[in-house]
């Protein structure tokens, strides 16, 4: 049994020189504000929503091994909007969220100013993030999320999906989950394939065999404001998978097979109710094989290519259907 294992957090990524705006107010907090990289071009452009990882208790927007990805899609026209959101020190469950809606009704009222296409808006992020994401596009226009708004802010949150990358989405079974697959692995433990150097022990340092994770002092109940299995409404009510409807617009969810903090069945079972209760595909899980936490793996050139070739899809639907 090895530690379980996550991305080491990477370098801040530069803004001097380059197109866009940075550091964009969107409410009164100081973390509420926003980056918008701009591709070549006069736009107006569509939208990749970042919205970035660390557990909701650290790391921001420019974080680089978690925005970087995204910034790819700056060389296939995208524009960048790169989220900053109220982290767990300073507001619970459901305020980080609130934060979220509030940042694309922000976006979307000013799309003009930023030469962007509000209906042409998907969100991506992994982790805390990617959990954000899928926050995103099931309470487009939930007033239980909603901020005290901006008369100015008053359009829609809706957007035309997301991309999330090994999410919670059922916060009271993670670590049922994660045990279950600590039995798996004694007995039908593969070969380590996914090593890096970027690599370490995840907080708090323990085994993979170790239980529970996501303990009463846990960066989760910090979040939720509650403990994990306190069995309180809010632990519910936080989790996607309660939240799945028949509106929800398409989403793609990686997971990585060998994820010791999140498992890989947040993922899968999310899509297959979601799938159940739309009555079509509207959730596409894919999973890395091997590939642990953040791995690095989600980031190559062929994965990326995926990635973003979902997100033009899903914009290309939503646009048809409004010439429509």
């Amino acid at each position: 049994m090895g530690y379980r294992m996550w991305r080491k957090s990477g370098p801040i990524l530069p803004t001097e020189g380059k197109r866009g705006f940075f550091d964009i107010s969107y409410g009164e907090s100081e973390a509420q504000k926003l980056d918008i990289w701009l591709p070549e071009g006069e736009g107006p452009f569509p939208v990749i929503i970042s919205i970035h990882g660390g557990g909701f208790v650290a790391c921001g927007k420019r974080q680089k091994d978690m925005t970087a990805p995204m910034l790819e899609g700056l060389k296939k026209g995208f524009a960048v909007a790169a989220l900053n959101y109220r982290l767990a020190d300073e507001a619970v469950f459901p305020e980080p969220v609130k934060d979220i809606k509030q940042a694309i009704r922000f976006l979307k009222a000013n799309a003009p100013i930023y030469r962007l296409k509000p209906d042409q808006m998907a969100a991506w992020g992994g982790s805390a993030g990617g959990y954000m994401a899928l926050m995103a596009c099931l309470f487009a226009d939930d007033p239980y999320y909603d901020q005290e708004l901006d008369p100015n802010l008053h359009v829609s949150a809706q957007i035309a999906g997301g991309v999330a990358w090994y999410p919670l989405t059922d916060m009271a079974s993670c670590d049922e989950e994660l045990a279950v697959n600590s039995v798996v692995n004694r007995y039908f433990r593969k070969e380590v394939t996914d090593v890096c150097v970027e690599y370490e022990p995840a907080v708090p340092m323990t085994l993979e065999s170790e239980f529970p994770f996501y303990n009463r002092e846990g960066w989760l109940t910090r979040f939720l404001g509650c403990p994990v299995d306190s069995g309180d409404e809010t632990v519910r009510k936080a989790s996607p998978l309660y939240a799945v409807h028949d509106h929800m617009p398409p989403v793609l969810i990686q997971h990585g097979s060998g994820d010791e903090i999140v498992p890989m069945q947040q993922s899968i079972r999310f899509a297959l109710y979601a799938n159940t209760c739309c009555g079509e595909e509207r959730v596409t899980v894919e999973i890395l094989p091997n590939a642990v936490h953040s791995s690095v793996l989600f980031e190559t050139k062929e994965n990326l290519e995926r990635v973003f070739a979902f997100i033009s899809d899903i914009l290309e639907i939503r646009e048809s259907a409004a010439e429509r």
